[in-house]
């Protein structure tokens, strides 16, 4: 679609236009009213609304949650002031937009229940009946510490699920229809009330009671449908007594032609503080079966370390063993073990396969990257990170760069050395014996080098690379330990990038600054910040009054439309 402005003395159009992709489908624009404002309604592969937001003073196009239409109208009824007929294959339908409450936010979201705290999840993704399209299903490991599991407080007398508050209350009122006395009624009113208020005080959906022994952990495996109109729970597994789940993946062996998952637990494990602890790990192999309603155990194998990350690699399951990077491969009663690398120096925090390539991540020195050897069967290091780093997530941007988030709040890009980018470093001997005397024994591992680094605030949790909208920009998308949601752009030009780099600079003098820092030294509050620029600061500039915009927009020769409608763009480009 494209958006022009017109004159409103003269008539004529601007000479700049907004332009936004809506989808692959021809697009049909309707009027509408919502919130008692004139918007347009635009449909095309899935339905948008375009209205004016009071707050910046600018038109908004955004997508609206819900199925794709092929014809719509305006509809006013006595129970739908506000309304939109409408029609989707042979389907009438009759929908209103709710903005109230939701305005400014771009996701539409699904909430659902969980007994205990999710730790990591993945996508399954099942075959399809009689060659349908794919099933695909989400896996999440749920685990707490200091917390029983289902069956620890059911002896306990607590109603983990509230399942069993539900029947009793339903029983209760079955009793109470069928009860002719009114008299008894008003006097066992009063001990009524104690009941229900012990019985929902026992119901602990949420938190239960506390274990007096450290090391005591409840957790389960959860099969999510995200599918349809919500996401549905399809199946939960309890773990045994004390186990926790540290993480999942999907693998699918060359032995099975479907998708397995693997869970890595531990159980009787003690957080660092504490005591030194001695737990049971084991690695866990699941099957989807019912049609992809119900879990099946297939084995368990037991490993000397807690597992703190999985992928598929291969045909086969690449597994982080405490500090030491495993490969296994399928078997009847438990996984067989393959190859294995050692000289990692601490314990193995974020895993993934590209190619022969594995990236990883470790608690306390970074990212290492690892080539495995096919001919020689043994995995060979290529190259490692020279700056310590306490690794919390990663995303692969390409066969030789990464993205890093670690606890401090930092996310760094990492990128493998021209030289390094064919071959690996060569293996340190075993025996002492074939080292010769003139030999050096400092690391000559190549290094990864840093292309850009950028301070958050606020401990980095997850990331992945993907496009928000259809035809949209591919961004690192990232998620912070508060709920934040951001993204970081790549800029296709360097027009772009001067234009934005202009911008920053004057609006680090020109803006006003709540907690009295500057924006460049906070970016770099651990190290200096390369190579990223900052969006919540460029967009401070619509905030600004109209005499700063100006004189911004004359530093950069540049009027204030174009500015903004910039800012727009690069919007609507991950928007």
């Amino acid at each position: 679609s494209i958006r022009v402005s017109i004159d409103p003395i003269t008539g004529a159009a601007a000479s700049g236009s907004n332009q936004r992709f809506l989808g692959a489908r021809p697009v049909t624009a309707l009027r509408a009213t919502v919130d008692s404002q004139p918007t347009t309604v635009l449909l095309s592969s899935r339905p948008w609304i375009s209205r004016h937001d009071a707050t910046t003073g600018t038109v908004t196009t955004d997508p609206l949650s819900y199925a794709p239409l092929d014809h719509a109208a305006m509809f006013r009824g006595a129970f739908v002031q506000e309304g939109i007929v409408a029609t989707a294959g042979s389907t009438l339908r009759i929908l209103s937009v709710e903005t109230r409450g939701n305005r400014g936010e771009s996701f539409n979201q699904h909430c659902v229940g969980l007994r205990y705290t999710p730790r990591q999840m993945c996508l399954l993704e099942l075959a399809g009946n009689a060659g349908g399209e794919p099933r695909r299903l989400l896996a999440v490991c749920e685990s707490d510490h200091n917390d029983y599991n289902a069956d620890g407080k059911q002896s306990l007398g607590f109603d983990p699920t509230g399942k069993q508050t539900a029947k009793k209350k339903k029983s209760e009122d079955d009793a109470m229809d069928m009860d002719e006395d009114d008299d008894a009624d008003a006097n066992s009113e009063e001990s009524e009330e104690e009941e229900d208020e012990e019985v929902q005080s026992r119901a602990t959906t949420v938190r239960g009671p506390v274990p007096l022994t450290p090391g005591t952990w409840g957790g389960c495996i959860r099969l999510l449908d995200p599918s349809g109109s919500g996401c549905t729970s399809l199946d939960v597994v309890e773990l045994e007594k004390n186990e926790a789940a540290l993480c999942c993946c999907s693998v699918r062996f060359h032995s099975r032609g479907e998708s397995l998952l693997a869970v890595g637990t531990a159980t009787g494990l003690i957080p660092r503080g504490a005591k030194k602890s001695q737990p049971v790990a084991h690695i866990i192999l699941y099957r989807v079966i019912l049609n992809g309603d119900r879990l099946q155990m297939l084995h368990r194998t037991k490993v000397e370390a807690p597992v703190l990350a999985l992928a598929h690699f291969q045909g086969r399951l690449l597994a982080g063993v405490g500090g030491t990077l495993r490969l296994y491969e399928m078997g009847k009663k438990q996984l067989l073990r393959k190859c294995e690398y050692r000289s990692l120096p601490s314990v193995i925090k974020t895993l993934q396969t590209a190619g022969d390539r594995a990236y990883i991540g470790d608690m306390l020195h970074g990212m290492h990257f690892i080539r495995y050897d096919t001919v020689q069967d043994r995995f060979v290091s290529q190259a490692n990170d020279k700056t310590s780093r306490c690794v919390t997530c990663q995303e692969l941007i390409d066969l030789n760069t990464v993205a890093v988030g670690d606890k401090f709040g930092n996310i760094s890009i990492l990128r493998l050395p021209r030289a390094s980018d064919s071959g690996g470093a060569p293996a340190n001997p075993t025996n002492s014996a074939t080292r010769a005397l003139w030999e050096s024994r400092q690391d000559t591992t190549p290094k990864l080098e840093l292309i850009c680094n950028y301070y958050v605030g606020e401990i980095v949790t997850g990331m992945t690379r993907a496009a928000l909208v259809a035809g949209g920009a591919e961004a690192l998308i990232y998620v912070t330990i508060t709920g934040r949601i951001n993204a970081l752009l790549p800029f296709g030009s360097r027009e772009d990038t001067e234009f934005y780099q202009q911008l920053e600079l004057n609006l680090r003098m020109e803006a006003e600054r709540v907690t009295g820092r500057d924006p460049c030294s906070y970016r770099s509050y651990y190290a200096p910040i390369r190579h990223i620029m900052d969006g919540d600061l460029c967009d401070a500039y619509a905030l600004l009054s109209a005499d700063q915009q100006a004189k911004i927009a004359e530093k950069l020769d540049r009027s204030v439309g174009e500015i903004m409608k910039k800012l727009e763009d690069t919007r609507n480009g991950l928007l």
